[in-house]
């Protein structure tokens, strides 16, 4: 395997780990600054992935290394990134990775953060926005398809900053005062879901997509928190806190941008990527194994 067809960014994340279990479609040189200790920092040692079929697995050569500093003279059938989508934009515009195909992860924080009083949540909007903006000019320029896939908040692996890091406070603390009445609509979607999205993305053809990935089922704000309590901490006790009283405390220990979003619909539109991709994710019922230790 000198040059493996799919080359991947941000494998050790959570979207890789379920890739890994899955199997990734290609056989692939993962570049990662956390690269496994088997790998001899120079893709030489493959790996195999668990699946969940009858397929083999496919084999993933390790490379330690830097996605700033990366720059390969060789173009790829595909290129994969799991992890922040600006720096993989600056290295695609700067032709430091080459590919036929790009499949990019990005966030509907694009959309939901956009007019955020978080100054920070504003920033990150923006250059969501402008590396989407980057790859679409980068791939336009030289022919290639490119596809941004846009998850909505993610959980099933524990590894989240969002539902799984209640749970985890849950677990530390007897009794928890969560806003359960918040009335806002979200859609968490299931990384397993996303990892098939991922493969399927990596067969399309065509040019520039970007798609929203929301999960299948739209659940109050409170309500996305309370299953997910009773799921991975029941013994654990909430105490309702009334979500107005929990939007007075913005800025006074809980983030401003999710104070003042607790009674906002974050719901996106999943038809495109139904078409394209086949997506069909699962509604959000957590369950222990969902968010291990």
């Amino acid at each position: 395997m000198p040059r493996p067809p799919l080359l991947v960014f941000g494998l050790t994340g959570q979207i890789g780990a379920a890739l890994l279990r899955q199997g990734l479609p290609l056989p692939a040189l993962a570049v990662s600054r956390s690269a496994p200790e088997a790998a001899d920092g120079q893709g030489a040692e493959p790996a195999g992935a668990d699946v969940d079929d009858d397929r083999p697995p496919a084999a993933v050569a390790w490379r330690r290394g830097d996605l700033a500093a990366f720059d390969s003279p060789h173009a790829h059938e595909a290129a994969l990134s799991l992890g922040p989508l600006d720096a993989f934009a600056a290295a695609v515009a700067e032709g430091r990775v080459r590919a036929s195909r790009i499949v990019a992860f990005g966030s509907t924080s694009v959309h939901a953060k956009a007019d955020s009083p978080d100054p920070q949540e504003r920033d990150l909007a923006r250059r969501l926005a402008d590396a989407e903006a980057a790859l679409r000019e980068a791939c336009a320029r030289r022919g290639a398809a490119c596809t941004v896939l846009r998850p909505t908040l993610i959980w099933g692996l524990g590894r989240d900053a969002s539902v799984s890091r209640v749970v985890r406070m849950a677990r530390r603390w007897p009794v928890l005062p969560l806003p359960l009445d918040a009335p806002g609509l979200r859609q968490p979607v299931h990384v397993d879901d996303l990892a098939t999205a991922a493969r399927a993305a990596l067969a399309l053809d065509g040019r520039f997509a970007a798609l929203d990935l929301p999960g299948g089922e739209r659940v109050a704000f409170g309500t996305m928190l309370g299953r997910a309590v009773s799921a991975g901490a029941p013994r654990c006790r909430v105490l309702p806190l009334p979500w107005r009283l929990a939007r007075w405390a913005g800025g006074r220990g809980l983030p401003r941008g999710l104070a003042a979003r607790l009674d906002a619909d974050l719901c996106f539109d999943d038809a495109p990527a139904r078409a394209l991709l086949g997506w069909s994710p699962r509604g959000f019922s957590p369950t222990a194994a969902d968010f291990p230790a």
